[in-house]
């Protein structure tokens, strides 16, 4: 419940955050229980939450912790109570200084889904504040303003806002996660990686720089020490915190990769399924049918308990369409249970929505090709995939998640009989990217294909 405050004239007393930016609090404890409830939502750790509260007992009127205790809340899937509380900081802070109202604000309209009008403000507010690290963070990521703007350039204009403010932080262990996982994915594998692995000695329980590393295993091709890698460091991670299923998803796909079926199945079921993961079920429905349908394409389709395990979470969980990269992977669900007038009925509600950039007209041809490879029109299938390609990054997701799109073109095409242009789809991904996304990738994986339908 929020605190039954108003709004307060900027405080005589102004302790610094760990970013070394001041916040007007009349309590330096609650202070410090906002930086630290901060640093548990930057490393995705359980426990943010206690302490934003505690932080809030001690001062109701702090602006920038009802910031804070929105953003928890938003990680925890309480979106609307998250936008309360979004909504009391940007109250708060309106007699504060110039920072923290344009801090609560961006925070705000994040929250709010005011995308664009958020990102244009961090842009300025970024420029002059450059280590004002919550407002900035919602930029980041594969799921961030950035990722789910529509763009299909996000992964290059990150790093570019990333280097923008880079000389304000020096060695920090949540910017150099963040600066770390955005560089690798552009494809400057080796000086992200060197990022990751600072981060990580300076914060070894960083579950987002653990996560980022794990992309640089995957562009690296080191299956089995990305593998290992994960098998190491998970079991000290809580399963109820947020990354714990997709982390296994890394692993799971790290098996997968190095042909052990049975391991990525184990794994599944132990972390990842519905049943075991503990995830928001954006999450949950994401990595579940994104490994099932890799086992797909690698001839072992989803068994029919699996797919109605699968098919119930979906329906229990999206009674409508949402974001066009959850849209796709709803599709995709639909798919592997073989339910073609679910996949029908999406398409339509699809075609509904506005569209956010590219993104949202990337999904709905997608869809579309989705339900031409799930009702065996393979050559229909496989061109939408190959029109969509150059537009992929429009959808959002990490180069590992959209992978799956390039599988399934691949896949279309050989149950299509066109082995050539199947072979064109994975050498044009192994030029841009890592030497196992090259044939002795394309025949140990996506030869199996053959004819396999989801569903059947």
């Amino acid at each position: 419940m929020i605190a039954n405050s108003q709004p307060a004239d900027a405080r005589s007393f102004m302790p610094k955050d760990r970013f070394e930016q001041p916040v007007s609090t009349d309590s330096e404890r609650a202070a410090q229980l906002n930086d630290q409830a901060n640093d548990c939502l930057f490393a995705l750790q359980p426990g943010g939450g206690e302490l934003i509260d505690a932080a809030l007992e001690l001062d109701p009127h702090f602006a920038l912790a009802h910031c804070t205790k929105a953003r928890a809340l938003l990680q925890s899937g309480q979106t609307a109570a998250a936008r309360e509380f979004a909504k009391r900081g940007q109250q708060l802070a309106e007699r504060l200084s110039k920072r923290e109202q344009q801090h609560a604000g961006i925070v705000c309209q994040a929250i709010h889904g005011q995308s664009a009008a958020a990102l244009r403000a961090l842009r300025g507010h970024a420029a002059e504040h450059p280590r004002d690290a919550v407002p900035l963070s919602f930029a980041l990521g594969v799921y961030g303003l950035l990722g789910f703007g529509g763009l299909t350039d996000f992964q290059t204009q990150q790093v570019r806002l990333l280097e923008s403010v880079a000389p304000a932080w020096g060695e920090d262990w949540w910017f150099l996660a963040a600066f770390g996982w955005a560089t690798v994915e552009i494809g400057r594998t080796r000086k992200g990686i060197a990022m990751l692995d600072r981060a990580l000695a300076l914060n070894p329980a960083n579950a987002n720089a653990v996560h980022g590393r794990a992309h640089g295993y995957y562009e690296e091709g080191a299956v089995a020490e990305g593998e290992a890698f994960i098998a190491a460091w998970l079991p000290g991670y809580s399963p109820e915190a947020l990354l714990h299923g997709h982390l296994a998803w890394h692993q799971a796909l790290f098996a997968l990769q190095r042909g052990a079926v049975e391991r990525a199945l184990d794994v599944y079921r132990a972390s990842i399924c519905p049943q075991a993961s503990a995830a928001l079920p954006m999450f949950t429905t994401i990595d579940c049918v994104s490994l099932l349908m890799r086992l797909l394409l690698c001839g072992c389709p989803p068994t029919a308990e699996q797919r109605r395990e699968l098919a119930a979470y979906v329906d229990a969980h999206f009674a409508k369409p949402g974001m066009p990269f959850l849209n796709v992977h709803l599709a995709l669900a639909h798919g592997c249970a073989g339910d073609d007038s679910a996949l029908a009925e999406l398409s339509e509600r699809m075609a509904s929505l506005p569209t956010a950039g590219q993104s949202g007209a990337v999904a709905r041809r997608l869809c579309a090709a989705i339900a031409d490879y799930a009702e065996g029109r393979f050559g229909e299938a496989a061109a939408i995939l190959d029109e969509v390609a150059p537009r992929l990054t429009a959808i959002g997701g990490s180069n590992a998640q959209r992978d799956l799109f390039i599988d399934l073109n691949a896949a279309a095409h050989l149950c299509a009989g066109a082995e050539p242009k199947a072979r064109a789809v994975v050498q044009d991904r192994s030029s841009r990217r890592a030497g196992h996304l090259n044939e002795a990738w394309f025949e140990h994986s996506i030869r199996r294909a053959g004819a396999v339908r989801p569903g059947a």
